[in-house]
């Protein structure tokens, strides 16, 4: 009898101790969704390199890159990179390992650099694709401005505080990001419609007129602190 009762305890125990894994699964897995919808889709490109002198103005006023004519400035470039971090660091973890940012991918990359690489690329498209919107007369609609507004809310509700602080963005200027996004977005569809290969052409001419230089901001990015780990599972 009195085994019997350590027995139902022990499998309490253990069924509470599942229970608790599958909520912190489910935590990752829903953080995971989210930063899923606001990265970019993975598409590839490349840029030049350079380097500039450190700067002490603030990251919405210091450029991190020269996509042609178009700046990009280091707390957007932030945002992107460190979603992209984030992203690949929860998929891992859901399932059941960490990622190792120095591994060296099949491309003799490492995964850091690969990763950068296409979140470089990603924001070329959508500077390259966002500056057709006088050109298409695209702007966002009511709903739109409205869901920009839901995604904005949902990302300070959602988004982990360490995840907040290493992006380091004024709301103001993330509200800014979302709503180029959807801008992109909208004027990739138009292009699609009257030709379903016009945004990548678009795109590869684009590559072809402009160049691209990723400052010493940008490179100064760097995964070696990990925004989420194995540890944030127990």
């Amino acid at each position: 009898m009195k085994d019997n009762k350590i027995l139902l305890k022990q499998q309490e125990c253990s069924m509470k101790e599942l229970v608790r894994r599958k909520r912190q699964v489910k935590r990752f897995v829903s953080i995971f969704c989210l930063l899923l919808i606001l990265s970019f889709c993975i598409v590839g490109c490349g840029g030049n390199s350079g380097k500039e002198e450190a700067t002490t103005k603030s990251a919405e006023d210091t450029v991190a890159i020269h996509a042609g004519e178009i700046n990009v400035y280091l707390d957007e470039a932030r945002y992107y990179a460190y979603i992209a971090q984030g992203t690949y660091e929860t998929y891992y973890l859901t399932e059941g390992k960490e990622i190792d940012w120095n591994k060296k991918t099949k491309k003799g990359l490492t995964m850091e650099t690969l990763v950068k690489s296409t979140v470089l690329d990603e924001i070329c498209r959508r500077e390259c694709i966002y500056s057709y919107c006088k050109e298409y007369n695209i702007d966002l609609s009511e709903e739109e401005q409205e869901q920009v507004r839901i995604d904005l809310d949902n990302y300070y509700k959602e988004t982990d505080g360490e995840l907040l602080s290493k992006i380091g963005i004024s709301k103001e200027r993330l509200k800014m990001v979302f709503q180029k996004q959807a801008i992109a977005e909208k004027i990739e569809n138009v292009m699609a419609f009257a030709n379903e290969n016009l945004p990548d052409e678009t795109y590869k001419n684009w590559k072809t007129e402009n160049t691209v230089t990723a400052e010493a901001q940008w490179e100064s990015i760097t995964f070696n602190q990990p925004i989420f780990t194995m540890e944030d599972l127990y």
